[in-house]
């Protein structure tokens, strides 16, 4: 009997499309997991990347850098490590076709901005409790330094001022000499001619006309001299003006009263130009005169030979002279200032204007013969700066990392360049340069902190005028000793500063800003600094206000522009791991690394044929991931 197989076909065939849906849906939702799994193999290979950072580097420094030869080899490495998690038999078999790095930034890029970024990092999350200079006073304090260091330079501008006004004076005091020179020899030619001795008149009268001859070579001296002077002061207004900024109001006018002494001065040297001038004229007329006064000697000496008994009178000759010489105005008194003591502030500004390490370092201190190998960083190798460590408390923060990683002179260590805290500083090749640049930089800001106190202080001012006096003993134009006393507190600063420097260098504190407490150097002690007496540097440590060596280098930095700092952090990091590991860069330090990656999914539920049509026969499909990782 023939049996009808119509519903078994049909009941197969509607179970063959259940099973296809079935299978779609399976697929569907395999297939949108897959994409999950191969992200997580994305992102997973890029941690393993990642934890190969280069274990010096943190060890030393606490940065994490990747470091890497090609970037070929480091996508190399990642296919590596996603094929890990691919090889693996799951439900999401796939075959990777390739993992491409889109980006990568390195520690050295952006003007060190990744760099700062890891030293942020560490210095907010680290173990770092104790900071000598505190986030939130940086502002002030960067106020202050840079307010010291524009006061120290315009205590250089004064100095180097009252030394042009001593010349002057100095060519003055020759014009007064001249002028005393043909006074004597007028009064000598006088008593010649009362004496009728005609040999002595000649000679005193070719001395006069050397004399006289002189003066308009010693007028133009001064005439030199003076437009010399004014052009500095004119140099010196335009200093002070744009050191305005950096002042504060009260200090700036201070400082703006120190060049009163100088208008006068140069506005009474007006007046006293113009009588040196009319010497000038009295002096021609002078000369003239004499040769009249020849004349008239030559006719009386050949009357004489013609009247043999006549006896030689050069009467006639002397009333001319005498009636019609016209003496000077000028008051030449020199006066007599103690210029030993003139002297002694000479020599400490000598001082400190010849070897600052040898003076101000401790006896038997060996300084580092350390040198830079190689070429530095540069911005435009590093790219455009971006805004990290830009902010007054990142600074502050950064400065604190360099105070415990980088040493400076009063560390021992081994490492080429030993003197790191000063290299961040000056970015010289040597350590001996280093350290004399820093040390030069640290004197004029704390000559200009101590000038701001003694102009603060009456009782210093008082005493700096009364020094002047005896110096100046009362000579030349009224202002000049006030000027001398410009110059007394300017060079006393300076004393106080290379003691404070022989303070820090020998391991003590010094305050920012002094109180009387505080002073160190009296007017008797500057000068016996001058004499070459250095006053002692030995007292106990233990309990001083103020900050060390170190803290001054932190306040230095706080002036530095932060990308430049960066780069030097980079130079000194890479040459010390260099000492082990010579081909160590931190230009192929990765901080930060995009990726791509690209695979095939294979299917599973489309392994049936009808299935395989429904899908059109596609035998994979294409996934892609992307992942991003910062240290």
């Amino acid at each position: 009997m023939r049996r009808s197989g119509q519903i078994t076909v049909f009941l197969s065939m509607c179970l063959l499309c259940v099973t296809a849906l079935l299978c779609v849906m399976l697929e569907s939702a395999r297939t949108a997991g897959s994409k999950f799994y191969f992200q997580v193999a994305v992102n997973s290979g890029l941690d393993t990347l990642f934890s190969r950072y280069h274990r010096r580097l943190w060890e030393e420094y606490k940065i994490l850098g990747l470091e890497y030869g090609l970037q070929e080899e480091l996508e190399r490495d990642l296919e590596t490590y996603v094929n890990k998690y691919l090889e693996t038999d799951t439900w999401y078999p796939m075959r990777l076709e390739g993992v491409e790095i889109t980006q990568m930034k390195g520690l050295g890029e952006a003007g060190g901005d990744y760099l700062a970024q890891e030293v942020l990092s560490y210095m907010k999350y680290g173990i770092v409790s104790r900071f000598v200079i505190h986030p939130e006073e940086g502002e002030q304090f960067l106020k202050d330094i840079k307010e010291a260091a524009v006061t120290g330079g315009l205590a250089g501008m004064y100095n180097k001022q009252e030394r042009e006004v001593r010349r002057l004076e100095k060519a003055v005091e020759n014009l007064t000499a001249n002028i005393r020179s043909q006074e004597r020899l007028s009064g000598e030619i006088e008593e010649a001619l009362e004496s009728d001795d005609e040999q002595e008149f000649e000679e005193k009268a070719q001395a006069f006309k050397r004399t006289a001859d002189q003066y308009p070579g010693l007028l133009e001296k001064y005439e030199k001299q003076a437009r010399t002077l004014a052009a500095k002061q004119q140099e010196s207004r335009a200093g002070i003006n744009s050191a305005k900024p950096d002042l504060q109001e009260e200090r700036g006018e201070l400082l703006e009263s120190q060049w009163n002494p100088y208008d006068a001065y140069l506005e009474k040297d007006g007046a006293r130009y113009q009588e040196l001038f009319e010497q000038q004229s009295i002096t021609k007329r002078n000369q003239e005169l004499l040769e009249e006064t020849e004349i008239l000697v030559e006719e009386l000496l050949d009357y004489d030979e013609e009247d043999e008994e006549e006896e030689l009178s050069l009467e006639p000759a002397a009333e001319t002279w005498s009636s019609r010489y016209e003496r000077s105005k000028i008051n030449t008194n020199t006066g007599s200032g103690d210029k030993k003591k003139q002297n002694l502030l000479d020599q400490v500004q000598k001082l400190a204007e010849g070897g600052l390490t040898k003076l101000v370092m401790p006896e038997k201190t060996v300084i580092s013969k350390g040198t830079f190998t190689g070429e530095p960083r540069t911005l435009q190798e590093a790219g455009a700066a971006g805004l990290l460590g830009g902010s007054m408390a990142e600074r502050v923060l950064i400065d604190e990392y360099c105070g415990y990683f980088f040493p400076n002179v009063l560390e021992e260590n081994s490492r080429n360049i030993a003197y790191e805290m000063e290299y961040l500083l000056q970015g010289r090749n040597t350590d001996q340069e280093n350290l004399e640049a820093v040390l030069r930089e640290l004197l004029l800001v704390r000559q200009g902190l101590n000038l701001i106190h003694i102009l603060s202080d009456g009782e210093k001012r008082e005493q700096a005028r009364a020094l002047a006096l005896v110096i100046t003993g009362g000579v030349g134009l009224a202002p000049l000793a006030d000027i001398a006393a410009c110059l007394i507190m300017g060079v006393w600063a300076l004393g106080e500063a290379i003691q404070d420097l022989r303070i820090l260098m020998s391991g003590g504190k010094v305050p920012l800003w002094k109180q009387k407490r505080d002073w160190n150097i009296s007017l008797e002690g500057l000068l016996d600094m001058g004499g070459g007496k250095m006053p002692d540097t030995a007292q106990n440590h233990d309990g001083q206000q103020g900050f060390a060596y170190e803290g001054y280098l932190k306040l230095l930095l706080l002036k530095e522009k932060p990308e430049v700092k960066h780069m030097r952090m980079l130079d000194l990091m890479e040459r010390n791991i260099r000492q082990t590991e010579p081909g160590f860069s931190m230009d192929h330090c990765a901080y930060y690394v995009d990726i791509r990656g690209k695979a095939c999914g294979k299917h599973v539920f489309f392994a049936l044929p009808v299935v395989e049509n429904f899908v059109r026969k596609k035998e994979g499909y294409g996934l892609e991931a992307g992942a991003e990782k910062a240290y």
